[in-house]
């Protein structure tokens, strides 16, 4: 091989190394642009996780209001229902003496319309005001308390 010839080739290959060299940077080049767009995007993903991370967050927060407020509710809840039971309790207890005391009532009221049916035919004319005004208050008595009269003519 000539000089030449090896001069042509180094110039051959010179050319081949410099077109290389511009592919690469080239080649370079768009492989950093495109690293910048991935880290562009990247950050938006970062943006993006910072922002659920705020939302978990703020979810989290919520959650523990609402176990709060439940644990509120079910006490609230639980008290009213034991002092219901209490009142319940009581109002049971003086429903038995109010009965006794009715169940006294009714059977004054049955003396008393035997004792006014034994005197309808033995009172004097005195006697017949006086027991007309007797009789006026318990028909007083009676229409106020209807089911005591109900109850002792039965």
């Amino acid at each position: 091989m000539t000089n030449e010839e090896l001069a042509t080739q180094v110039k051959d290959l010179t050319v081949q190394v410099q077109d290389l060299a511009s592919a690469v940077k080239t080649l370079a080049e768009t492989m950093n642009a495109k690293f910048e767009q991935i880290d562009k995007r990247f950050e938006q993903i970062d943006e993006r996780f910072n922002q659920i991370d705020q939302r978990f967050e703020s979810i989290d927060t919520q959650l523990s209001d609402i176990r709060k407020d439940h644990k509120n509710l079910t006490d609230t809840v639980k008290d009213m229902e034991l002092r219901f039971e209490k009142s319940f309790e009581t109002l049971e207890a003086g429903q038995l003496t109010i009965r006794a005391d009715i169940t006294g009532l009714r059977h004054d009221i049955f003396i008393e319309e035997g004792s006014r049916e034994e005197v309808d035919n033995t009172i004097s004319k005195e006697q017949k005001q006086n027991y007309e005004s007797l009789d006026k208050r318990l028909r007083l008595v009676e229409a106020k308390f209807p089911d005591l009269a109900r109850g002792s003519a039965a």
